[in-house]
């Protein structure tokens, strides 16, 4: 008997490919983050959490980045991210915080 071959298997029969699960929302939340780090710079963290809603978090270094990403995030992604608010990281230090809701 060959090694790897099902011995209740004809030898003519393939296996049905094994179809990995979806990812819906990982890759919804991978595609936001690249809309979102077009407008960030580079050394920005960003960052989702969800507690029962769904959260964003950008942490970046200069203040006037959290009012530039403050002004514009309403008008990202058809207006899906709202509620913003200012704050310092929580794991960052010397990096200021802009979180916002996310909707559905």
């Amino acid at each position: 008997m060959e090694s790897g071959v099902n011995a209740d298997r004809p030898a003519d029969v393939e296996p049905i490919p094994v179809v990995p699960p979806p990812t819906f929302v990982s890759d919804e939340l991978a595609r936001l983050t690249v809309v979102l780090r077009e407008f960030c710079p580079p050394e920005a963290i960003v960052t989702f959490e969800y507690d029962g809603r769904l959260k964003l978090h950008i942490d970046v270094r200069e203040v006037q980045d959290v009012a530039r990403l403050e002004a514009v995030l309403p008008s990202l992604c058809g207006g899906i991210f709202h509620d913003t608010q200012r704050g310092l990281s929580a794991h960052h230090s010397f990096f200021h915080r802009i979180s916002a809701a996310v909707a559905r």
